[in-house]
C-alpha cells in the first residue's frame, strides 16, 4: 500500500524535478517510510507524525526544507514513489547525491537507476565535476547501481553513538604497549598551530570524506571574535593537540556542541603515530565530556581503524550505521 497523497500533476508515469511547493508532504512520506525518522543526508529534519502532516505552503518556511532541494521524483499515476535528492556543496563543482529511495511496492522496476540518470545529467548541465553520495554498507543493490553508473568506493565511515549516561572512561595508558616513547603531552591546540591542524586533519581524513561541505582550511583557527560569537549562539568548541619531539602536530582531539545537538567528538592521528595516540585522545575527551552538559554523543571515524574501533567499543559507544562514500568524477 501506497501511504501519500495523490498530487496534482497530470503525468501518468516517469521522472520530474520536484515541485517544492506540492510535492514536499509526499516526499517527507516516502522518506520515512524507507529511511524512518532521518534523511539519508544526515540532517534529521522531521519526526515521524510532524512536519509531514503541515500544509504544504508552511513547509516552504522551514529553514532545514533546502536539503531537499533541488532534485526529481518519480510519480506514477499521482503517487510519488521515488526521489532523488540534490545538495549543491563547496566548492561549487561539488556536488552531493542524497535521499536515493523508492517505495518498497515499486522496487526492481528500474527507478532508482532513471532517478540517478536524470541528477546526474542535471549535474553535468551546472558544470559540475564531482558527484558524491553515501550508502549504507551493507545495500549491496545500491552499491552495485552506483558502481554500474561509474562511481568509485572510496571508504566507509562508520557513525557511533552513546549517551552521557551509557558513557564509560577509559585509561589513558595502555598496559599492553610496547614502544618507549613517553606519554604524549595534550594539551589546547596553540593559536599558531591552525594551520598545522588542518594539515593533519586532511592527511587523516581525505577530503572527499566531508558531507556535506568541505572542511574549510581556516577551521581551526580560531580568534577571539569566533570564540565569542560561539558564545553567544550556545556554541561549543575545544581543540586539544599533542606534538611530537619537533613540535609537529601529530595528533588531535576535538568537541562541538551545539544548543539541542549531540556532543560531537572528532579524533585525528597521523599514520606514524598510529596505535599510539588515539587512546590518550579518546581519554582526554571523555574526561572532558564529564565537565559539559548531559548529552548524546557521537563520533564519525573510518571504519577501518581498528585501534578506533576497540577503544569506543570500550568506552560503550555503539554502531549506528556504516556508510560507504562514492565518487563519480565528471
Amino acid at each position: 500500500m501506497v501511504i501519500t497523497a495523490r498530487s496534482n500533476s497530470s503525468s501518468p508515469k516517469g521522472a520530474r524535478p520536484i515541485n517544492m511547493n506540492k510535492d514536499l508532504p509526499q516526499v517527507v512520506r516516502l522518506l520515512e517510510r524507507v529511511f524512518g525518522e532521518s534523511v539519508r543526508d544526515g540532517q534529521q529534519i522531521f519526526s515521524p507524525g510532524g512536519l509531514a502532516d503541515t500544509p504544504a505552503f508552511l513547509w516552504r518556511l522551514n529553514v532545514n526544507m533546502n536539503r531537499l532541494s533541488p532534485g526529481f521524483v518519480w510519480e506514477e499515476n499521482g503517487r510519488i514513489v521515488g526521489n532523488v535528492t540534490l545538495l549543491p556543496s563547496r566548492p561549487a563543482s561539488r556536488f552531493l547525491v542524497a535521499n536515493v529511495a523508492v517505495h518498497p511496492d515499486y522496487r526492481r522496476r528500474g527507478i532508482a537507476r532513471l532517478l540517478m540518470n536524470e541528477v546526474l545529467a542535471d549535474i553535468r548541465q551546472r558544470n559540475g565535476r564531482t558527484a558524491l553520495l553515501q550508502v549504507d554498507k551493507d545495500n549491496t543493490a545500491a552499491v552495485t547501481l552506483y558502481r554500474e553508473l561509474g562511481f568509485e568506493s572510496l571508504g566507509h565511515m562508520t557513525h557511533w553513538r552513546t549517551t552521557s549516561t551509557r558513557l564509560r572512561l577509559i585509561q589513558a595508558d595502555d598496559a599492553a604497549a610496547t614502544w618507549d616513547d613517553p606519554a604524549p603531552s595534550i594539551r589546547p591546540l596553540a593559536n599558531h598551530l591552525w594551520s598545522e591542524a588542518y594539515d593533519l586533519d586532511r592527511l587523516a581524513v581525505p577530503a572527499a570524506f566531508d558531507w556535506p561541505d568541505v572542511l574549510p582550511a581556516n577551521n581551526y583557527k580560531r580568534p577571539w571574535w569566533q570564540r565569542l560569537v560561539d558564545f553567544l549562539n550556545g556554541r561549543h568548541v575545544e581543540v586539544w593537540a599533542t606534538q611530537n619531539q619537533q613540535q609537529q602536530v601529530n595528533g588531535l582531539a576535538a568537541i562541538y556542541g551545539e544548543l539541542g545537538q549531540p556532543h560531537y567528538l572528532k579524533i585525528r592521528v597521523h599514520p606514524d603515530w598510529q596505535g599510539k595516540l588515539e587512546r590518550p585522545l579518546l581519554a582526554k575527551l571523555l574526561r572532558r565530556l564529564d565537565y559539559l552538559s548531559r548529552r548524546n554523543i557521537r563520533i564519525d571515524h573510518p571504519d577501518d581503524d581498528e585501534t578506533m574501533n576497540k577503544l569506543l567499543r570500550e568506552a560503550n559507544f555503539t554502531i549506528k550505521r556504516t556508510l560507504t562514500h562514492m565518487r563519480l568524477r565528471l
